[in-house]
């Protein structure tokens, strides 16, 4: 019988792969992003229909985004932004302090 693996043991050996850290940060970044979206939807009492309607998308495709399954485009944020009515700010920061 074959020994079954840990979570831990099998996610170490995918982080391993080559690549596979540049993927998992993108697909955090999609998270946030569509998070972010979507507690300010929720905020305002919107729908995603609503969101989408107001930013050109499909709800589906709203729904894609605030589930962190699409990784989008700066267009795309713009449009999300503009129809939430809020200020996109895009920039970068380091990641540890400098000495």
């Amino acid at each position: 019988m074959s020994e079954r693996s840990s979570w831990t043991d099998v996610r170490d050996r995918r982080m391993a792969e080559p690549g596979a850290v540049a993927e998992y940060e993108a697909a955090r970044l999609a998270f946030e992003l569509g998070r972010a979206v979507r507690e300010l939807r929720e905020q305002r009492g919107w729908s995603q229909s609503r969101l989408a309607q107001g930013a050109g998308m499909t709800q589906s495709a709203v729904a894609r985004f605030e589930a962190g399954g699409t990784v989008p485009t700066l267009h795309v944020l713009e449009r999300l932004a503009r129809a939430l009515d809020v200020e996109l700010a895009v920039g970068f920061t380091p990641k540890t302090p400098a000495a």
